[in-house]
């Protein structure tokens, strides 16, 4: 995506895929510039965040009343915010409208229109000493909020959870203004209406023709991320409505895009979601080691297509290449140790570290 030049337009088309290589072929030598600069130490340490897929594909079974299956797992929980905190084994069960939590002597459904919150890892203490691993979901039940948890082994509890964001927010409908800011600019961009989408690595927002220079819809994504925050402001109504502000990496610059949702129950779960795939990146990447010959790979890979000779550009021969590919595999920051490969969300988190580092 291309932010608008000086003046705040920029016609949207061939031109501006072009501005868009021109400014990727520039991040490289960039970054080897920032790099000579003896501002960065070698061999800092980097880590790694979530691999692997985390949806589960969906059940095809249905409900009585036409409803997919898409989560049936057993569990232990405590349903219904239960004073005592007695965790009961039962199965877990959701669709598209409602989650069940079903025992041989009780069941609890909660609509998913009722959710408002969903908390990742974190053990309430009155239940800690039962669970490993936990999410917490707010609901409300007529005049009551009421909490469930349900535990298990960190993978399930994972995965259960991001299927569960996505029954609360996907179809959504939200205004988005992008870009907000490009740098600390702020730009004069129209809010648009959209449709909201929520994958392991992005959020996509669909319709509303938000500037874009990539094919297909405009999204953000989430290993470009470099912070976040909810904003309370005053409407042309004089209502009060939450805003989330995201900043992240395009093209090698920083931008600022704005969502905001009629309703402050989804734009809590929002922020959450956010929250939650930002820290399992970010913590993950503490965990790897990354020299500087790597990094200065990985951005190669990042701002040059795949037709660029990469051993000629980086000025080391192919087993060189080799040797370096082989490591980010295994460090899981490529998808493949032969090009052409991709970044993955860990290996895209690192070089947009890199890329604000240089605007900064």
């Amino acid at each position: 995506m291309t932010a608008p030049d000086s003046d705040g337009a920029r016609d949207v088309g061939t031109s501006e895929h072009d501005e868009v290589a021109k400014q990727r072929s520039e991040l490289l030598e960039a970054y080897r510039t920032q790099n000579g600069d003896g501002e960065r130490q070698s061999g800092k340490k980097r880590s790694n965040p979530k691999s692997g897929s985390t949806a589960s594909q969906k059940d095809s079974r249905r409900t009585s009343d036409g409803e997919s299956i898409v989560v049936d797992f057993v569990a232990n929980f405590v349903a219904g915010g239960d004073a005592a905190f007695d965790p009961v084994k039962g199965r877990v069960l959701m669709s598209d409208r409602r989650l069940v939590l079903a025992t041989s002597e009780a069941k609890t459904t909660i609509p998913i229109t009722a959710i408002f919150d969903i908390a990742v890892g974190q053990v309430p203490p009155e239940v800690e000493e039962f669970f490993d691993y936990t999410v917490m979901v707010g609901y409300v039940e007529g005049d009551y909020r009421r909490t469930t948890v349900i535990g298990g082994d960190r993978e399930t509890i994972e995965k259960f959870s991001l299927l569960l964001f996505r029954a609360t927010l996907n179809g959504s409908t939200a205004l988005v203004t992008h870009p907000a800011k490009v740098g600390g600019r702020v730009m004069d961009t129209p809010k648009r209406k959209t449709g909201l989408h929520l994958d392991y690595e992005s959020v996509s927002f669909t319709g509303g023709d938000v500037p874009t220079s990539e094919d297909g819809p405009f999204s953000i994504d989430l290993a470009s991320v470099v912070f976040f925050e909810v904003i309370e402001r005053t409407d042309a109504d004089g209502d009060s409505v939450l805003v989330l502000s995201v900043q992240h990496v395009e093209n090698g610059q920083t931008v600022t895009s704005e969502i905001s949702m009629g309703s402050r129950r989804k734009m809590n779960i929002l922020g959450r979601y956010l929250r939650l795939i930002y820290h399992w990146i970010k913590s993950d990447v503490r965990d790897v080691d990354v020299e500087e010959h790597e990094l200065e790979v990985l951005v190669g890979l990042y701002s040059t297509s795949e037709e660029i000779d990469l051993p000629s550009l980086l000025d080391i021969d192919d087993a060189e290449l080799e040797a370096r590919l082989e490591s980010l595999y295994e460090n899981d920051l490529i998808t493949d140790e032969e090009t052409p490969v991709d970044l993955t969300p860990q290996g895209r988190f690192i070089v947009n570290e890199e890329f604000e580092d240089i605007n900064v």
